[in-house]
């Protein structure tokens, strides 16, 4: 007996708390639905109005921009809600200001969040009014008893039941449509809240187009992301050929040499050559350590990105601290893409930030390897066409990734890179 009533009781409970979550969302809906029409369609008839001067440009990527943050309200309000709408990034947009504005306007997504602004309202509108209706019948329906005797003859329920001839009173009518409303208030709310909802999801969710620009422009950041291996390994080989192969090739000399001096009897020139070939010997450890710089290193995927970042940071000149949050080992390729982005990132700050402590820190957030490095230098630090930081982006963007740069002050380097639990 005590489990049903609990079990009763929980249900009850979580019934309760479904409508005043959905009532909440629907109520909210209709003010912020009239912000958003108003701002959007006063944007886009200024935009059409000025485009012949070329004004209404700027005005509609505005515009735009503004349905995006609207749109990013809406799915926040939806997360709370229950329902689960992941936008698509936007693209970046390189060149210059006039070519970005007119590239956004070719953005669907843009377009069909600006869509949802203004279709929301009409839809909010009914919602707002049955679910705003329904709780006056339920509220004013119990406490009709209340209010009832005070409204007068000629007024409230008791008139209505003169007019129609029924044989029960105003109090009695108010009180069965209360409980009306009490018994299917869950149901229209949850009615109303879905219909918002659905809206968000038709118009708000990534659609078929942009699920295909998403698709293209992964493709192209992987293929940029081999061709820079590519390279990678080109250049490495010629960087052994000419530096590290040589090297050795002139030391096996000197040693051939001091062999035939040795057994000449010339104790001195063979000293001298093993002098020469010592100093070579360590010429070849530093270029080849200088070459394994660009190659994972083997502690990477013996110990952990933990431990590879520990290693990194030791050999840093600027003092570093390390955070790592993570309760298991990601996948290798986003451990890899976070080796390299910290270490271009740390390199970067030793270089150029004039930085005296930087930060390393190593989490998982939403199914997302999330990497931060960061400075307390000058800051100004730019993703320039050429440079190491600006393959960090493909490096993030072939893992359907991000990377940003802010600051300053200072500057810190944060990437996201998705995790795939398929």
């Amino acid at each position: 007996m005590t489990t049903t009533t609990n079990k009763s009781g929980t249900w009850f409970g979580g019934l309760v708390k479904r409508t005043l979550v959905d009532s909440g969302y629907v109520l909210a809906t209709f003010p912020l639905a009239l912000i958003s029409f108003i701002v959007l369609i006063t944007g886009l008839s200024l935009a059409i109005g000025l485009a012949i001067i070329w004004i209404g440009v700027p005005i509609g990527v505005a515009t735009l921009y503004a349905a995006h943050g609207f749109a990013f309200t809406e799915r926040g309000r939806l997360l709370a809600q229950g329902t689960v709408i992941k936008p698509l990034a936007l693209p970046p947009r390189p060149g210059p200001a006039w070519r970005k504005m007119v590239s956004a306007l070719r953005v669907g997504q843009l377009w069909r969040e600006t869509l949802h602004g203004i279709v929301a309202l009409p839809v909010s509108i009914l919602t707002w009014t049955l679910t705003l209706t329904w709780w006056a019948l339920f509220l004013g329906g119990l406490t009709g008893w209340i209010w009832e005797p005070f409204s007068g003859s000629g007024s409230g329920a008791t008139a209505l039941m003169q007019l129609i001839h029924w044989p029960i009173s105003g109090e009695l009518f108010d009180f069965l449509c209360g409980v009306f409303a009490f018994v299917t208030l869950p149901l229209m709310t949850r009615f109303c809240a879905i219909t918002q909802s659905g809206l968000g999801k038709a118009l708000l969710g990534p659609s078929k187009i942009a699920l295909a620009e998403r698709v293209e422009r992964l493709e192209y950041a992987r293929q940029q992301q081999t061709q820079a291996e590519t390279d990678s390994l080109r250049r490495l080989e010629r960087d052994l050929h000419d530096g590290p192969q040589q090297t050795l090739i002139r030391l096996g000399m000197d040693l051939a040499a001091s062999q035939r001096r040795l057994e000449e009897g010339d104790v001195e020139a063979s000293a001298e050559l093993l002098a020469g070939a010592r100093d070579m010997t360590e010429s070849v450890i530093a270029d080849l350590r200088a070459l394994s710089r660009s190659i994972a290193p083997p502690i990477l995927a013996e110990r952990g990105i933990g431990a590879a970042l520990l290693a990194v940071a030791a050999k840093s000149p600027i003092p570093v601290a390390v955070r790592y949050e993570l309760e298991d080992e990601p996948p290798e390729a986003q451990a890899t893409a976070a080796y390299f982005i910290a270490c271009e990132a740390l390199s970067n700050a030793a270089k150029h930030s004039g930085a005296t402590q930087i930060d390393v820190r190593l989490w998982l957030d939403d199914d997302a390897l999330m990497l931060s490095v960061g400075d307390n230098g000058t800051g100004g630090a730019v993703a320039l066409p050429g440079h190491g930081i600006a393959g960090l982006h493909d490096r993030a963007a072939s893992l359907d990734g991000e990377l940003t740069i802010s600051g300053p002050p200072g500057t810190t380097v944060t990437a996201r890179l998705p995790i795939n639990r398929k």
